[in-house]
């Protein structure tokens, strides 16, 4: 069962993360402006504002709904949101999970939070049932690369895909989540 809008799903520190909605747009927007650098790396440039938006809120793959995906907000305890996690549940397959994307803004990157926010990020997503986590890095993303590979994630296949202006192999990973 889901918590409900503003409640905590899991703690990193002092940061709380809580699912996000359209109501979180101005936010996100601000958020994007922030971490334009790591959007302009994946989809080339110019960045939409409203790219972040739909990338945690309303983009989804083939054959999944709105039930099935999870814009997860990152939240320092003044309120301020200062990353985000989009994941969907069963996809491509049941148990599965896929990562699409982790943001944090740049004033919190290089300190160790994308590491501590992956030990509640596992636990929570084995409490919905996901078995593997699966994700794709651009292969211009190379300190991704490596952030996921100490995360536990090996690599399954490459595939060429275009985002926004921008065509670009990506490296398909997958760690398994069952303890």
């Amino acid at each position: 069962m889901m918590a409900p809008r503003g409640e905590a799903l899991f703690e990193v520190e002092a940061y709380r993360v809580q699912r996000i909605s359209e109501e979180d747009a101005p936010l996100l927007r601000k958020l994007g402006e922030r971490c334009s650098d790591h959007l302009e790396l994946h989809y080339g440039s110019p960045v939409d504002p409203e790219q972040l938006v739909r990338d945690l809120v309303t983009d989804l793959p083939p054959g999944k709904s709105l039930a099935d995906k999870f814009g997860l907000g990152l939240f320092e305890s003044a309120g301020r949101l200062v990353g985000g996690i989009d994941v969907v549940r069963d996809y491509p397959e049941p148990g599965e999970w896929y990562l699409g994307l982790l943001v944090l803004d740049p004033r919190h990157r290089a300190q160790g939070l994308g590491t501590k926010l992956m030990v509640p990020l596992v636990h929570w997503l084995r409490g919905q049932g996901a078995r593997s986590l699966r994700l794709a890095v651009s292969e211009h993303n190379e300190a991704g690369r490596r952030f996921w590979t100490r995360q536990g994630f090996e690599p399954v296949k490459q595939v060429i895909a275009e985002f926004g202006n921008k065509q670009s192999v990506f490296h398909v990973m997958r760690r398994t989540l069952e303890e």
